[in-house]
């Protein structure tokens, strides 16, 4: 019988800590084939869903950034060069952070507006960098792979999810109440409403 093994990593790749600003500062990397699409600086693979967020969800995740919320991260193919100096095929590729990546371009050109109105043109020098440009978006850079149809798996494996909340389950939000206004219940009562058993099996 053959023994089960994990196998290796394929999210394997630098840490960076690029500030916001460098999504549209410094050199892009540009498109080699029909059908990529350039974003900001980074180029998105011919086979990547167009954008598909909502103004809704697109402004709230803009404005998450001025409260302190973060960004999570977004993954880059590795950018490497042929002898002529040209970015290879599948340069800096942005496999993941297209929807939110597409809300800063939105932002930063004025397209969108935050907070009943206010756009990026109406921040002050010191707001576009201190609270916006410099904050930290944190990137996963692969070493460059040439391998398209692992760089199609990760894609796939970092996209899974994203289940929108239901009506219903928006509606706890409103109709749950605020914990500080509920009676405390007992510990053994509690015990029952456990999801899972606490500690590995």
């Amino acid at each position: 019988m053959t023994a089960l093994k994990l196998p290796a990593p394929i999210l394997n790749g630098s840490q960076r800590a690029y500030p916001i600003c460098a999504l549209w500062e410094g050199t892009r990397a540009l498109p080699n084939v029909a059908k990529e699409r350039q974003l900001l600086n980074l180029v998105l693979p011919p086979w990547q869903r167009p954008a598909c967020w909502t103004e809704r969800q697109q402004v709230q995740f803009v404005e998450g950034i001025f409260l302190g919320l973060g960004t999570g991260f977004y993954v880059i193919n590795g950018r490497d060069y042929d002898g002529q100096g040209h970015d290879k095929p599948m340069s800096g590729w942005l496999i993941d952070g297209q929807q939110r990546i597409t809300a800063i371009a939105r932002f930063v050109s004025d397209d969108l507006a935050i907070f009943n109105g206010l756009r990026y043109s109406d921040l002050s020098l010191a707001e576009k960098r201190l609270r916006f440009g410099n904050l930290v978006f944190p990137c996963i850079e692969l070493e460059y792979q040439p391998d398209e149809e692992l760089l199609k798996e990760l894609y796939r494996r970092l996209n899974f999810s994203g289940t929108a909340h239901t009506q219903a389950d928006l509606d706890l939000l409103s109709t749950a109440g605020n914990v500080m206004d509920q009676a405390p219940v007992e510990q053994e009562e509690l015990a029952h409403e456990a999801l899972f058993d606490a500690g590995p099996r």
